[in-house]
């Protein structure tokens, strides 16, 4: 994936307090700022894992018609949908955080229990199907 541009937020949330116009504290701060562009950010992970969409959306149990859409930019995918593509992506936890930032998502927060178990799944290797296992065991919502 693309590497961030990386800024500490401290910096950036004291160049907004202090600026005196929007507008140009945007301007001079925007190589800083997270595009939340889905479609850049999904392909360039198709790409990094060398894996084929239809592959992916077998793998994310997400049906064709509804993922295709997701990679095209047609369709704004949830939070949920997210970390489904980034399983079928067989991405690492690392790289399903950045994805998370980088499409403006919350990142996998190991307090909250549905994440707690998401993370588990992912450092596992589990499938959709073996986590929907263990989230419905847990009494969490499930992928499917």
């Amino acid at each position: 994936m693309i590497d961030l541009l990386e800024k500490d937020t401290d910096q950036l949330i004291h160049s907004l307090k202090k600026a005196a116009n929007f507008k140009v504290v945007l301007n001079e701060q925007q190589e800083y700022l997270i595009a939340e562009d889905i479609k850049t950010h999904l392909n360039e992970c198709l790409i990094l894992k060398n894996k084929s969409k239809a592959a992916v959306l077998r793998r994310a149990e997400i049906t064709e018609a509804t993922g295709y859409q997701y990679f095209d930019g047609k369709r704004k995918p949830s939070r949920e949908k997210m970390i489904a593509l980034a399983i079928g992506m067989e991405l690492t936890l690392d790289e399903t955080d950045l994805l998370m930032k980088k499409t403006g998502y919350a990142k996998l927060y190991p307090k909250h229990q549905w994440d707690a178990a998401i993370i588990y799944g992912i450092t596992h290797h589990l499938s959709i199907q073996q986590l929907d296992e263990l989230l419905f065991e847990e009494n969490l919502s499930t992928f499917l």
